[in-house]
């Protein structure tokens, strides 16, 4: 037997940093895959074995730390549903760049490939909480909102303890552009914790006015209103500023996608390195790549919202 999973990757159109504070973020998922396969191996006297293409491993006992990831999530898993270890092989491929969330394409791909193996008929909520719960082993961190976008697909409402909600993205047209900067999220997480510890008063109306971005941002996108998106875009980058996540790079490429005509533009994701977002009008795309392809970051032009989640294949 042989079950294939894949989840995508994300990118946050809203609400970075607020999210893990209970507030609400808007997220979506990419056009950008990890795979999860799980298969029979032939050595009798293992139990589940790991292997992947980009971390060069092949038929490595679970558990182990050079795929904690992976090794985690299947221990929560087991824990949660009771279920024994078994005699199979985990998988994994993956096209998904830094900075667009390939540790929660794992955690929902791999969830995804035990639940069909073990026909325990998670629904999706159940599996958000194990996702959820295996991203904070590993990390300590974490709302969730990756979680939920790669296992729900389109652009989704995200908020703690609450069912995500889908919203309408046929009229969005992006542009992502990376900075080629791989920033761990860890010490970012850490540095806005220390900045919220030492500014308690000024940090908490910050993540109050990008929870209210955020709520505006779902009325515009409904009603289809580009340019108060946008607005909402830049709004959002000023909030993330005061938060000291910006960086000169991401500066750069948003000044550039403005004055080139995009509606708006922001950071996207934990800030610092990773990506930049911006919302552009269709008879300016070519333009406003070009002048993007002038400054240091890559653009990446095919990446676009993709409307499915988690897919399971037998």
């Amino acid at each position: 037997m042989e079950i294939i999973s894949t989840a995508p990757g994300k990118l946050i159109l809203f609400g970075e940093h607020a999210s893990s504070r209970g507030k609400p973020a808007l997220v979506f998922a990419v056009n950008l895959r990890l795979q999860v396969k799980l298969a029979s191996h032939d050595f009798p006297n293992k139990n589940i074995l790991l292997t992947s293409k980009e971390y060069y491993l092949k038929g490595i006992e679970y558990p182990t730390d050079r795929l904690n990831v992976v090794s985690q999530t299947v221990a929560t898993f087991l824990e949660e549903t009771k279920q024994s270890t078994e005699s199979f092989e985990l998988s994994i491929e993956s096209n998904i760049e830094p900075g667009f969330g390939s540790s929660a394409a794992v955690i929902v791909a791999t969830l995804g490939v035990l639940n069909e193996y073990y026909n325990t008929n998670l629904t999706r909520e159940e599996l958000l909480k194990l996702g959820i719960k295996s991203n904070y082993a590993v990390k300590g961190y974490g709302s969730g909102l990756d979680i939920a976008a790669s296992l729900y697909g389109g652009l989704i409402k995200y908020q703690v303890n609450k069912k995500p909600k889908s919203l309408p993205f046929n009229e969005l047209n992006f542009v992502i552009v990376s900075t080629c900067t791989k920033v761990p999220s860890g010490p970012i997480v850490d540095a806005v914790k220390q900045f919220e510890k030492a500014n308690k008063k000024e940090t908490k109306i910050l993540f109050d006015e990008i929870k209210e971005v955020v709520l505006d941002a779902e009325k515009a996108i409904i009603a289809t209103d580009l340019d108060r998106i946008g607005l909402l875009m830049n709004k959002n980058q000023e909030l993330l500023r005061s938060l000291n996540v910006s960086s000169s790079i991401l500066e750069v490429m948003i000044k550039t996608a403005i004055s080139n005509g995009a509606y708006g533009a922001k950071l996207s994701g934990g800030g610092v390195g990773d990506n930049m977002i911006a919302l552009i009008p269709k008879n300016k795309r070519d333009q406003i790549i070009q002048s993007l392809n002038l400054t240091n970051g890559k653009v990446l032009p095919d990446i676009c919202i993709d409307k499915d989640g988690l897919i399971i294949k037998k």
